[in-house]
């Protein structure tokens, strides 16, 4: 029993409105930033800040939420392990109050940039199989699922 994967669709709403909003945010953040490392100002601190959360509004916006969610719960263990249990030298100085919250903005961080890099992924990937072909999965029925059927 073989299955051809022609389209990964981790979208949730894939309306052009949401991924404007996140394509415009991610270029302000990067004006905001790259103005702000010149002269830094203050206002270029805002600029970069609401573009980032309009970006990072877009993207979770895109995704499906249990694609969110997973990533959400990888980037958690992966703080905790960073700044809470093993905290590198730079990191073992703070306050185990600031290790939560430096834990907790590596979630979000780490939740954002992953679902953009998959919806990024995925669409490359149903841009090539449309011409290329996609993947081919061969699934074997196991012993069990044969015995129940009969």
């Amino acid at each position: 029993m073989g299955y051809h994967v022609r389209r990964i669709d981790p979208f949730w709403k894939a309306s052009p409105v949401v991924l404007t909003v996140a394509v415009i945010g991610a270029l302000a953040a990067m004006f905001g930033y790259t103005r702000w490392v010149v002269d830094y100002s203050r206002a270029y601190l805002v600029i970069m800040g609401i573009g980032a959360l309009m970006m990072a509004a877009g993207v979770l916006l895109a995704t499906k939420p249990a694609v969110s969610a997973i990533l959400g719960c990888l980037g958690f263990l992966g703080g905790l392990i960073t700044f809470v249990l093993m905290p590198n030298v730079n990191t073992v100085d703070m306050s185990m109050g600031m290790r939560m919250v430096s834990a907790l903005m590596f979630t979000v961080l780490y939740m954002v940039l992953m679902d953009a890099l998959i919806l990024v992924v995925a669409a490359l990937y149903n841009f090539f199989a449309g011409s290329l072909g996609g993947l081919l999965l061969e699934i074997e029925p196991t012993g069990q699922a044969e015995t129940e059927g009969e």
